[in-house]
């Protein structure tokens, strides 16, 4: 009997040391180790646009087609992709190209002709000369259909204008209606929309929803600053509604039943590191699913996800050289695609900030 309780004993003192080693091994206490550098998400520059001269970036029916120039003599050539990853040239060009819009499966390019890719047949056609604009396409920073009808912004010179571009080669100046305006972008809610809106020169200001026959001014919610100083492009639908950035703080707003600002997001940080910004000027937004993603001037890309705020995502990008501050360089284009996102340098017509290269981040 007394040997029964001994052995008992003994049995019992093993089974609680081996519980006490299970528990402290499932219970370990040491701080998880931060990933190694090659697992940390970095944009990575995308070899064959690595020298390109960005000047505009569209999405149309699954795919990206961008315009760029390259090499001492501004040669044009566009490019497309369907995933981020690979990409393969449309069209080269002798002279520099400019803005692209579309009108159905048909695609529009302005250089020293204005050209047109009929998509599903793989067919270009030189449609006309539009004198003057035609002699120097990094002066317009934009073109749309309305109603069948293809207009043209032009805004790097002083007053700007807006133009009419009939397919005979004439152009009709509408400053005789519209006073001189020359706005930076436009952008449709709906592709069979007979109306868009239009943000403002880049030194002039203003955001309007234009017509065809007006420019109606769209500044109610904004303050003085914002609606004088606004980035020059940074505008995206999402749900039937526009978001916008803006300047002054920094900050995106969206157009609350087409007629009032109101506030996103939270102001975007100005500091980083040892550096403090007085004002940032959001250049870019796309969306992917309920998450916003932002290029900005200075301080590369960021993300907003509401309950979470705002985050950095610039990791690999451009930086001046400069000991101690990380500044970035002035990104124009951001787009998404397959999960990437695709980041580019360049000088179009509303945004001649300069810079070359095509960057990707593959999101997790």
């Amino acid at each position: 009997m007394l040997l029964k309780n001994c052995y008992k004993k003994v049995l019992t003192g093993f089974l609680f040391f081996i519980s006490l080693f299970i528990i402290s091994i499932s219970c370990d206490s040491t701080e998880p180790q931060p990933p190694p550098d090659d697992k940390i998400t970095k944009w990575e520059i995308i070899p064959e646009l690595a020298d390109m001269d960005v000047r505009y970036i569209l999405k149309h029916n699954n795919t990206i087609y961008l315009t760029a120039v390259q090499g001492i003599e501004w040669r044009g050539i566009i490019w497309k992709t369907t995933d981020g990853e690979n990409w393969s040239i449309v069209r080269k060009f002798n002279k520099a190209i400019g803005p692209l819009t579309t009108n159905g499966d048909t695609l529009y390019c302005l250089g020293d002709s204005l050209f047109r890719y009929i998509i599903p047949l793989d067919k270009w056609e030189n449609i006309c000369q539009p004198y003057p604009l035609n002699t120097d396409v990094q002066a317009v920073s934009e073109m749309i259909f309305l109603d069948y009808e293809l207009y043209a912004l032009q805004n790097r010179f002083t007053p700007g204008a807006t133009y009419k571009i009939h397919f005979d080669g004439s152009i009709e100046d509408l400053s005789i209606y519209y006073n001189y305006f020359g706005g930076a972008k436009f952008i449709k809610k709906n592709i069979n929309d007979d109306w868009c809106y239009v943000r403002g020169m880049y030194y002039s200001g203003g955001f309007f929803l234009f017509n065809r026959f007006t420019f109606t001014k769209l500044k109610d919610g904004l303050s003085h600053e914002s609606w004088l100083y606004p980035p020059s492009n940074s505008m995206e639908i999402k749900n039937d509604t526009l978001f916008a950035g803006f300047r002054y703080p920094g900050t995106i707003k969206y157009l609350d039943n087409n007629s009032i600002w109101r506030d996103y997001t939270d102001s975007i940080p100005c500091n980083r590191d040892s550096v403090f910004l007085y004002r940032i000027e959001p250049t870019e937004i796309t969306f992917i699913n309920e998450t916003m993603f932002i290029s900005t001037d200075e301080l590369g890309v960021m993300k907003w996800k509401n309950g979470e705020g705002w985050s950095d995502l610039s990791e690999g990008l451009k930086t001046y050289n400069v000991a101690n501050v990380k500044l970035f360089y002035p990104i124009v284009f951001l787009e998404n695609i397959n999960e990437n996102l695709i980041a580019a340098y360049g000088a179009p017509g509303y945004a001649a900030w300069g810079g070359v290269g095509v960057y990707r981040l593959k999101l997790n």
